[in-house]
């Protein structure tokens, strides 16, 4: 069991802390259209009736172009605060490719909570039990996405006392 604290600080991965070459494939069944977007374009995407989505790109961190000053915001989060108390939250499938890049940074021992869903109120529910499994009194989220933002930030409304402070980079 993780221990009370009074803040954790939750960062997203792509867009958020690093650049990548990977894409998310969708093939629409219904009119058989198909195309190609970045993470940034996803998160903004509305899918429509039909959509398929393809995520393989994401079973590795390709090309990565690393955020500076994300990095540099996580890096001292972890000082600031402990490994414990610092995580990466993400849609991704899997942790180990992230891990990998992490450490590559100087950045090791932190949790990374792999989701396997792009749907924002899963980011929002995985903050929520932190919240309420932890006594967490502040909690501060970073992310690219409009969509994870709003859901993180709607927090506010079910956390009395708690201070759910969601910023989009």
């Amino acid at each position: 069991m993780i221990p009370h604290v009074d803040e954790v600080n939750v960062f997203d991965f792509d867009d958020t802390l690093v650049k990548t070459k990977s894409h998310i494939y969708v093939t629409n069944k219904k009119d058989g259209t198909s195309s190609k977007l970045t993470p940034g374009q996803y998160a903004v995407y509305s899918p429509k009736p039909g959509d398929h989505f393809d995520f393989s790109d994401f079973e590795d961190v390709i090309e990565p172009e690393p955020i500076h000053h994300m990095l540099m915001k996580l890096k001292y989060s972890v000082k600031k605060l402990g490994e414990e108390n610092v995580f990466i939250l993400t849609a991704r499938g899997t942790p180990g490719p992230i891990r990998r890049f992490l450490e590559a940074e100087g950045v090791g021992g932190i949790r990374i909570i792999a989701l396997g869903s792009g749907d924002p109120r899963a980011k929002a529910e995985v903050i929520r039990n932190e919240v309420e499994s932890r006594g967490v009194k502040i909690v501060k989220f970073y992310d690219d996405s409009p969509k994870n933002v709003a859901a993180v930030k709607d927090l506010r409304n079910d956390l009395p006392g708690v201070q759910v402070l969601s910023f989009k980079v």
